[in-house]
């Protein structure tokens, strides 16, 4: 679903009542206070010191010579110099984001993510692991729709670090080959008894444990358990190699 385009101002920067006044300026071209707060149905009050803070951020000026105070917005051009602001102040700040977040990352540790948004941060985390991916049980799910350009992204990533894969599929992802060809050439299948509706990634120091997940598809509330623990997940690896083994070729 598209966004508003309140909500694109709110997502820039505008505050909510920022957001509508700018609206209602770009609507009404000029505009006195009282005329403004109507059409945006703010008060006064806060209709003015709205405006204030417009006018310090750029986005709209005073008219004068006017009798009445007077206002009007600038171009919505000036949004793309704030964006551009805020990305650099971003990539400024987010070395130092990070050295604090490496300095407390322990060896061992637990979490859980949720929902499509939690599996665009699960991504990312295998991105920045960087370490080939063993998978058992896979189930195509990043190619549901909601995620598919994420995904896709991520995947050139993964070929720009040379990422590999050693994916073991549930049976019924014979019915995919476009699926399969995708995600990468050295797979395997269980046998069609030993399909389940969870799946298990091994990479790096991490083991993370899927629920919620079927063909091609996720559901509303996917959860990913993470486990970090460097003999967890070499002992992972060791149960995975046994399988791959044991399995005749694909």
């Amino acid at each position: 679903m598209l966004a508003s385009s309140e909500d694109i101002l709110i997502d820039v920067g505008l505050s909510p009542n920022e957001a509508k006044i700018y609206r209602a300026l770009l609507e009404l071209k000029e505009a006195t206070i009282g005329a403004i707060s109507t059409y945006a149905n703010i008060h006064r009050r806060n209709t003015y010191d709205a405006i204030e803070r417009l006018i310090k951020k750029g986005l709209a000026y005073q008219i004068l010579p006017k009798r009445v105070l007077t206002y009007a917005p600038v171009h919505p051009d000036k949004l793309k110099e704030i964006v551009a602001e805020k990305n650099n102040e971003f990539e400024t700040s987010l070395p130092k984001l990070i050295k604090q977040y490496d300095r407390h990352n322990p060896d061992q540790a637990v979490f859980v993510y949720k929902g499509v948004a939690g599996l665009k941060n699960y991504i990312d985390l295998e991105l920045k692991v960087g370490k080939t991916i063993y998978g058992i049980g896979s189930k195509g799910s990043w190619f549901d729709p909601r995620i598919k350009s994420y995904a896709k992204r991520a995947n050139d990533q993964y070929r720009t670090k040379k990422m590999s894969s050693k994916i073991i599929y549930d049976s019924e992802l014979k019915k995919y080959p476009d699926i399969i060809g995708k995600i990468g050439k050295d797979y395997k299948f269980l046998p069609k008894e030993f399909s389940t509706g969870s799946s298990i990634d091994i990479f790096g120091d991490y083991v993370a444990i899927y629920s919620g997940v079927n063909i091609a598809e996720l559901d509303e509330d996917i959860t990913i358990f993470i486990l970090k623990d460097k003999t967890l997940a070499q002992d992972h690896l060791k149960w995975f190699n046994f399988m791959w083994h044991s399995l005749p070729n694909k």
